[in-house]
């Protein structure tokens, strides 16, 4: 299956990407990158568990962990089935399979639930803001992956893919149980 991910698109912004690459921007977007990686949003999504369950929401625990969960698990079992080998020219050696984009994965589906949450809980004042928030923190997220070299352009697409259908699938799933919300 490899052979059906070299497309000339990949390696073109892939080029680009190396290209314009420079010591600042690593450092950047090495930091942005973090906020998508499982070290830095393990313990946020447990602190966010645990003040949902102690503010009494716990109807937003399940699916929230669920959507993250769901999104995960079908990247694992992508990079899988896909067998995709990372670019060669990125900044720092990963040791997992390139396609799909586990980061812009879990960039969707935490930082969209999250804002979903907060918009339920803290009502539609600031719904525009939180949106706009968090779809901006995906984007940067993705884009470090492809500036840092560690993705293709396609594998970041279908992180975004992927995390975007858990990320449906979750806010149906609460507003099923619940449709007050």
């Amino acid at each position: 299956m490899q052979y059906l991910f070299h497309n000339n698109l990949d390696q073109q912004v892939a080029a680009i990407f190396l290209a314009h690459r420079s010591e600042a921007g690593i450092r950047v977007f090495s930091i942005i990158t973090s906020f998508g990686s499982w070290q830095f949003l393990l313990p946020v999504i447990l602190a966010i568990a645990i003040a949902l369950f102690v503010a009494s929401k716990k109807e937003f625990i399940i699916p929230f962990i669920a959507t993250i969960s769901g999104a995960e698990i079908i990247t694992f079992f992508g990079k899988i089935l896909a067998h995709r080998d990372r670019p060669l020219s990125a900044v720092f050696h990963a040791t997992d399979f390139s396609f799909p984009s586990g980061h812009a994965t879990i960039a969707v589906a935490f930082y969209g639930y999250l804002a979903f949450m907060l918009i339920r809980i803290g009502g539609n004042r600031y719904k525009w803001p939180i949106s706009i928030l968090a779809c901006l923190i995906a984007i940067l997220i993705g884009f470090s992956r492809l500036y840092l070299g560690v993705h293709y352009l396609s594998d970041v697409l279908a992180g975004f893919m992927i995390g975007l259908t858990a990320l449906v699938v979750g806010i149906k799933y609460i507003r099923l149980a619940d449709p007050t919300k």
